[in-house]
């Protein structure tokens, strides 16, 4: 949904300076051969584009712009396509981000932290699942790739050290897909780092966690564990290639709030084949499972993803207006099998029926464990309801 204001942004460039732009990230990965065609786009860094950029800028410092692997360039109206990027099999040869860069840390406030400043990690690359509304294979390929534990501690060491961040966040698509390194990662920061506290972002492959590694995450003052569940229906989920059941879903879930964790539940309304009565089973295993947050989105067809082939060859979408493809935004297609206002209602009524009711609201300022935490949360959940009422 960022793309609309890219071209934007490079074309107010254009009109001042004859600069070359180059657009990375997962929509132009997806769509290079439509985007490539922008006046304002010279050129485009596909998928992991670390080695691609240091390729370019070498050939770019001599005056050449010809064909660089993982690019797409375009000079004067021709586009000169590389060949294929292999990955990046060495992680840990990539520096750390330029962390010197952000500003003001103190402003970026997720809104399940406890503590400010937050930096946000990766510790891997990869995702070897196949869901079907997901992009994230296709940028990071299909293999988990490792940074070692060594390379992490010491990021979080300089993380710490020079910028006094005091909660971090990680953001791998499947963090305890390695056990073995799991565990080893979590007895390693077990009693190190003083009073830092470790928090997911993403939601971490409920499949892929035991009362071990949730003792390890306990002792390593992780405080949250989130789950991508997407459905409280097993046709749904095996027709969107989960790889998950539901029996699973419910005894891993139980096991995470039974050892304290602060849970997160994600949900995903609109998925293929949905009828009104597989909505409801979704609300209502959420409700059973009764993790103490709950989010609830409409699917998203974003390009590059079987959900999107499949919408768009059914002549499910209703627009290509990519502004429209946020999260929160409205259905963008419309499925034969249940009503655009029926899932919009019904995501209204599983938000108010998840959070008003009195133990609930109860429970989730009891848990609060920091003024920080209280101004977030109520932060997060105002701007949850405004995006309920905006869709009533």
């Amino acid at each position: 949904p960022a793309f609309k204001s890219g071209l934007h942004i490079a074309r107010q460039i254009k009109e001042i300076h004859d600069s070359f732009i180059l657009f990375g990230g997962p929509h132009v990965s997806a769509t290079a051969e439509d985007a490539i065609r922008e006046s304002c786009i010279d050129g485009i860094a596909l998928g992991e584009a670390e080695r691609s950029l240091l390729d370019f800028m070498e050939s770019f410092s001599e005056g050449k712009t010809g064909a660089i692997d993982g690019m797409l360039i375009k000079q004067r109206g021709t586009v000169f396509r590389g060949g294929k990027r292999p990955f990046i099999e060495q992680l840990d040869e990539l520096p750390f981000p330029a962390w010197s860069l952000l500003r003001n840390p103190d402003r970026y406030s997720p809104p399940d932290a406890l503590q400010t400043p937050v930096a946000t990690i990766l510790t891997s690359r990869g995702c070897p699942y196949k869901c079907t509304f997901c992009f994230a294979p296709k940028i990071w390929g299909n293999r988990i790739r490792r940074r070692s534990i060594e390379n992490v501690i010491a990021e979080i060491e300089y993380l710490t050290g020079e910028f006094g961040i005091r909660e971090i966040h990680i953001a791998d698509d499947d963090f305890s897909h390695d056990r073995d390194w799991t565990l080893r990662f979590l007895k390693r920061v077990k009693g190190s780092f003083g009073n830092l506290r470790f928090y997911f972002m993403n939601g971490l492959r409920i499949d892929n966690i035991d009362e071990e590694i949730l003792k390890g995450l306990r002792e390593a003052r992780f405080i949250n564990v989130g789950f991508g569940i997407e459905s409280g229906c097993q046709r749904i989920l095996n027709r969107i290639k989960k790889g998950l059941t539901i029996r699973t879903i419910t005894e891993k879930m139980h096991m995470a709030k039974a050892m304290g964790f602060k849970t997160w539940g994600f949900f995903i309304l609109g998925l293929p084949d949905e009828t009104p009565e597989t909505i409801n089973k979704t609300i209502d295993f959420s409700l059973s499972l009764d993790p103490d947050f709950a989010k609830y989105l409409f699917c998203v067809p974003y390009p590059g993803t079987e959900v999107y082939e499949e919408y768009r060859s059914k002549e499910y979408l209703l627009t290509d207006d990519y502004d429209r493809y946020g999260i929160y935004s409205e259905p963008v297609f419309k499925l034969p099998s249940v009503s655009n206002i029926l899932i919009k209602r019904a995501l209204m009524r599983a938000y108010l029926k998840f959070y008003l009711r009195p133990y609930k609201i109860v429970r989730i300022f009891l848990k609060v464990r920091s003024l920080t935490e209280l101004k977030l949360n109520f932060r997060a959940v105002l701007f949850l309801l405004r995006k309920v009422i905006l869709q009533w």
